[in-house]
């Protein structure tokens, strides 16, 4: 597998990559330190309370003593209502504090997914990254909301108890303990079949997200080809397997609590055996095996939490996995290091021996040609040719595999990103709109644009016609990916996108694949009005934008066959 693919099939990181979350605990240490503290120290008067109990039974009701009753009582209320405040203090600020380490997580993620580049998102699954970037960091997040003072409060709890318990009476302790050695082992017996179970059921959920994505986004298609019953066929396929994994899942996770859990009640009742007969004989005091059966009953809790923490924490390793495979995929473009600032235009672009290779195939193979400035250039070729690769070079959203691309004789790779898309706008051949105003399509990445050069830009692009039937005019919504409107309207809303943006140079991927033949005229016109003295790339295969051009370069099968000047 590739350093720039995810896994397909689930896989299980160790342990220790939960040690990668410490940069994003590390501005938060020292609020996570006083929430630490805190939930240890109701801990601590948790362990208090069993022990008053013996005083209680010892020192006031067999002695029947009025003045120990008040003092146990009072004790035990005082304790319990502190360590309550303790509990939700801690809780409610760790809560608080985990949500933005989890939001930190997820900016880091998305911010990561913006970075990858056209080669990445062609073999990805968008219903997987999308359960990634929500399902999974939710997961952790939910988990380690939940569960990490849970954890810390219970580890602590159960270590004073034995403490305390061994201290009490270390043969009744002897007798409480001899069936935990089992009740760990089947703890840990359950909780590798959990963790392998909760992977398969993330990606049976992320199958089953990825159908979704998939069927409505080709929802057209769906109804052009009567396909309704296939992909609900598709669907019911999907669930099945879904559901089947749910309850293998519910079965293992319900053995993995039940199982041990009965081992522990056997244990508490030998317990309640062995401490009455060693009453009966004389050997012990009521108070204390009360105090002892408080803790042992108390030890059973933290004992069968921590048992049911196992899933929790299994399905937080499966999802941390998921999350780290996607930052671990290596982000092909980069800013250099020490960036070079680029001049003004004069001379225009240069491809010099370039390669690019994908999938094993070499889409552009030793290509080199010439872009003058300030000219109408038209680079044309049969659909696969290679021609879109040449923008994707030309903006860095790819890098060749050989030779370099030159501005004003500096290598691309030289020039900050922010700098070089600044300078250089990429309009697709499919625009993607969002499901906002026009204004708000018009003017992605330039929100300080006043009203008035939005539609400008907009007019410029030909869209006043449309503009003067809309009622609501460039505040009507586009809607989802621009569906209402047509395909020649979301191309002239790109088009405008690329006005407002004043670059000093435009590539055009298929700008009139939309168009017929007077749009197209009134196309080339509006380019050549907006950007006189700029330099605009168009990609084409049409012949009327190729005759408007002042220079012409020709592709086929990914080499340059030729080169010059218009008709």
């Amino acid at each position: 597998m590739s350093q720039h693919e995810l896994p397909q099939s689930p896989r299980l990181r160790p342990w220790r990559d939960f040690l990668r979350l410490q940069t994003f605990l590390r501005p938060y240490a020292w609020r996570m330190t006083a929430m630490i503290a805190l939930s240890l120290a109701g801990s601590l008067l948790g362990l208090a309370m069993p022990y008053l109990s013996k005083y209680l039974v010892d020192g006031a009701l067999l002695h029947r003593d009025v003045h120990a009753l008040w003092i146990a009582s009072v004790l035990m209320f005082a304790a319990t209502l502190v360590g309550i405040v303790l509990t939700y203090v801690s809780g409610r600020g760790y809560v608080r504090m985990s949500s933005e380490m989890l939001f930190d997580m997820r900016v880091e993620v998305y911010q990561h997914l913006h970075q990858l580049s056209p080669r990445f998102y062609a073999r990805a699954r968008l219903g997987d990254l999308v359960s990634r970037l929500n399902g999974d960091v939710a997961e952790i997040q939910r988990i380690s909301a939940d569960t990490f003072l849970s954890t810390l409060s219970n580890v602590a709890f159960l270590i004073g108890s034995l403490i305390m318990m061994i201290w009490l009476s270390w043969k009744l302790f002897i007798v409480g303990m001899v069936l935990i050695p089992v009740t760990v082992w089947l703890y840990r017996f359950y909780q590798v079949r959990i963790t392998r179970l909760t992977a398969e059921l993330r990606q049976r959920s992320a199958d089953m997200g990825t159908l979704f994505v998939e069927t409505l986004m080709g929802i057209r298609l769906l109804n052009c080809f009567n396909a309704s019953e296939y992909e609900l066929d598709r669907f019911r396929q999907r669930n099945d397997a879904f559901v089947k994994t749910v309850l293998r899942f519910q079965n293992t996770s319900l053995l993995g609590r039940t199982t041990p859990s009965l081992l522990l009640t056997g244990a508490t009742i030998a317990v309640f055996f062995y401490g009455g007969e060693q009453i009966i004989l004389g050997r012990m005091s009521i108070g204390t095996l009360v105090a002892f059966m408080a803790y042992h009953a108390r030890l059973l809790s933290p004992v069968q939490n921590l048992l049911g923490l196992s899933t929790a924490l299994s399905s937080a390793r499966v999802s941390l996995g998921r999350i780290l495979d996607l930052l671990d995929t290596a982000i092909e473009v980069t800013d250099p290091a020490q960036p070079v600032r680029l001049p003004a235009i004069r001379s225009g672009v240069d491809f010099r021996d370039v390669t690019l290779i994908h999938d094993g195939r070499k889409v552009l193979e030793d290509v080199s040609f010439h872009i003058p400035a300030g000219r109408f250039t038209v680079l044309v070729g049969a659909s696969g040719a290679g021609k879109s690769s040449v923008a994707d070079l030309a903006i860095r959203l790819l890098d060749p595999d050989q030779g370099a691309i030159l501005i004003e004789g500096i290598d691309v790779r030289r020039v900050a990103l922010a700098e070089l898309r600044r300078k250089v706008v990429l309009i697709e051949q499919t625009p993607h709109l969002l499901h906002a105003s026009l204004t708000a399509n018009i003017c992605y990445g330039r929100s300080d644009a006043s009203a008035a050069e939005v539609e400008r830009a907009a007019r410029a692009a030909g869209l006043g016609d449309l503009l003067d039937r809309l009622p609501d005019r460039l505040e009507t919504i586009a809607g989802e990916r621009g569906l209402t409107l047509s395909a020649g309207e979301r191309q002239r809303v790109a088009l405008a996108r690329a006005f407002l943006a004043d670059p000093e140079i435009l590539i055009l991927d298929e700008p009139s694949a939309a168009l017929d033949e007077d749009r197209e005229h009134d196309l080339i016109a509006s380019l050549r009005e907006q950007f006189f003295g700029k330099t605009i790339l168009a990609i084409t295969h049409r012949a009327v934008l190729a005759a408007a051009a002042d220079h012409v370069l020709r592709i086929e099968q990914g080499r340059l066959i030729g080169t010059g000047v218009a008709a």
